[in-house]
C-alpha cells in the first residue's frame, strides 16, 4: 500500500522522509550500543537474554516508524513494550529491578489499552484497517464525542511511554538495569510518544482538549524532572531526570504542534543520551576529580551583574538577529521554542560567565549564543522544508511557553548556590529528594 508522501512501500509498510530519518537513528543506535553491550556484559549469563531482546526490540522499532496503517503500528507499539519490559527485567532476582518492571509494565498496559481502544474506534467505523494517511478524513467522520475520546486515548499512550505525569514513576524505577539497557531505553524508547502523535496527528490535533493535556503534562514534567535533577547525588539518577525533562520539553512542543522542533529534539536527544549514558563511568571518575579541585574564587556583585546583563543582552540581540535573518515569523508555533531555548543558553552563558570572567570569555559566550540561535532556527528551517509533517490544527496557544520558562526561573532563583538556607528551600529539597526515589514495601524486600 503505497500513500501520498511515502516514497516506497510493501503492504502496510511504507518508506517516507519521517521513517528514514528513525530508521537510521533506531539502527545506528542500536548497533553502537549493542557493540559495547559486548564487551560491558562479557561473562554476565543474562548475556543471551539481552542480545535477544536488545534485537527484537530494534527490529519492532524499525517496524513502528515504517508502518503506515493504524494497525500495524499499534501491533508495533505494543511488542516494542513487551520487548522493552523484557530487557528491564533482565536481572529479576533483585527487589528494585522487580518493582521497576512492574511499574514500567503497569504504566505501558494502561497507555497501551488507550492505543487499542482508540485503534479499535477508528477500525471499526472504517470498517477495515485505516492507513495513516487517510486518517483525517475517517476521524471527521466520527461523532464529536468520539472525536474528543479517540484524542485524549492517543494522548494518553504517548504520555505513558514518554514517563510524562501522571505516568512519570516507572522510568525512575529503571536505574538498577544496566548500562546498556538504560542507554537503549534513553536513547530511544522514551521517544516513542512523540513519534505516536505525529503519526496520529490527524486525530489528536484537531481537539484543543488532547493538544492542552499534552502541554500541561510535558511542561509540569519539565520543571518536576528539572527541579529533581538539581538534587539527584549519582550520575545515572541524575541523567534520568534530565531524559524525563527534556521529553517533557518534546511533549511540550507536541502540544504547540511545532512539529519541527519535535523532530529535532527527538533525534538530538537520542544521540545526546546515549552518549551520555555509555560514558556515565568517565563521568563518575570526572566529578571524583572535581571534588578535590579548589574552591572557586567569589565574585563581586558588580562582576555578577555585568555577566547577567551581557548574557541578556546577547540572548536578545541573537534571537531578533536570527528570527531577521532567517525569516522565522512571530506567529509560528516554533517561535516561542526557539526564544525558549536561547534564553536557556543566555542562562547557561550568565553562569559561567560568573566564574570565568575575563574578556576572552565574554567574546566565548556572545559567539556561543549567537551561533546556537542561528543553528537552532536554521535547523528547524531545514526541518520544516525536508520533511513533510502535519500541521496542527487547534494547537496550544504557543506563548503559554512562558510559564514553564518563569517556574523555571524561579526555581533557578531559590536553589541557587550561595543563597542561604531557609524553610522552604530545605522542605524543597527533602520534598524533591523523596520524591525521586522509588520506593519498594517492606513486604517485598522481605520476601526478596
Amino acid at each position: 500500500m503505497v500513500t501520498d508522501g511515502v516514497l516506497w512501500g510493501v503492504g502496510a509498510l511504507g518508506v517516507d522522509p519521517l521513517a528514514v530519518i528513525l530508521s537510521a537513528l533506531i539502527i545506528g543506535l542500536s548497533a553502537v550500543i549493542q557493540f559495547f553491550a559486548l564487551r560491558y556484559l562479557r561473562g554476565d549469563p543474562r548475556r543471551l537474554w539481552w542480545v535477544v531482546w536488545a534485537n527484537l526490540l530494534t527490529g519492532v522499532s524499525t517496524v513502528m516508524v515504517n508502518a503506515q496503517t493504524a494497525i500495524v503500528f499499534a501491533a508495533a507499539w505494543i511488542t516494542a513494550g513487551v520487548c522493552l519490559v523484557a530487557l528491564l527485567n533482565i536481572y529479576r532476582g533483585t527487589p528494585g529491578a522487580r518493582e521497576g518492571t512492574r511499574r514500567a509494565a503497569l504504566r505501558f498496559a494502561i497507555g497501551d489499552l488507550g492505543l487499542i481502544v482508540a485503534v479499535v474506534m477508528l477500525v471499526a467505523h472504517a470498517g477495515r484497517d485505516i492507513p495513516l494517511a487517510n486518517l483525517g478524513g475517517i476521524v471527521s467522520g466520527l461523532p464529536p464525542l468520539a472525536q474528543l475520546a479517540t484524542a485524549v486515548l492517543l494522548a494518553a499512550a504517548a504520555l505513558s511511554r514518554s514517563a510524562q505525569i501522571p505516568f512519570h514513576r516507572w522510568l525512575p524505577s529503571t536505574l538498577t538495569t544496566p548500562t546498556p539497557v538504560s542507554a537503549l531505553l534513553h536513547a530511544g524508547v522514551v521517544n516513542a510518544g512523540a513519534i505516536l502523535v505525529i503519526r496520529f496527528a490527524p486525530a489528536i490535533t484537531s481537539q484543543p482538549l488532547a493538544m492542552a493535556a499534552l502541554f500541561v503534562a510535558g511542561a509540569a514534567t519539565l520543571v518536576y524532572a528539572s527541579a529533581v535533577r538539581l538534587v539527584k547525588p549519582d550520575v545515572k539518577g541524575r541523567l534520568v531526570f534530565s531524559t524525563m525533562a527534556q521529553m517533557g520539553y518534546m511533549i511540550m512542543a507536541c502540544g504547540l504542534g511545532a512539529f519541527p522542533a519535535v523532530l529535532l529534539h527527538l533525534v538530538a536527544h537520542s544521540l545526546f543520551k546515549s552518549s551520555l549514558f555509555l560514558g556515565a563511568g568517565g563521568g563518575i571518575r570526572s566529578r571524583a576529580t572535581e571534588r578535590d579541585w579548589p574552591a572557586a574564587i567569589p565574585r563581586t556583585r558588580r562582576v555578577v551583574t555585568a555577566a547577567w546583563m551581557l548574557a541578556a543582552a546577547a540572548s536578545v540581540g541573537a534571537f531578533f538577529a536570527a528570527v531577521e535573518t532567517l525569516g522565522t515569523r512571530p506567529g509560528d508555533p516554533v517561535t516561542p521554542l526557539i526564544v525558549f531555548v536561547i534564553v536557556t543558553a543566555g542562562v547557561a552563558g550568565a553562569r559561567w560567565l560568573v566564574t570565568a570572567w575575563s574578556a576572552l570569555a565574554v567574546l566565548a559566550a556572545i559567539c556561543g549564543i549567537g551561533a546556537l540561535a542561528f543553528g537552532y532556527t536554521a535547523l528547524l528551517d531545514v526541518i520544516a522544508v525536508a520533511v513533510p509533517l502535519p500541521t496542527a490544527i487547534a494547537p496550544a496557544s504557543a506563548w503559554l511557553v512562558t510559564i514553564p520558562m518563569l517556574a523555571l526561573g524561579a526555581l533557578h532563583v531559590v536553589t541557587r548556590r550561595g543563597t542561604r538556607p531557609t524553610r522552604m528551600r530545605s522542605r524543597l529539597y527533602a520534598r524533591l529528594l523523596s520524591s525521586s526515589v522509588p520506593s519498594v514495601s517492606p513486604r517485598k524486600e522481605l520476601a526478596a
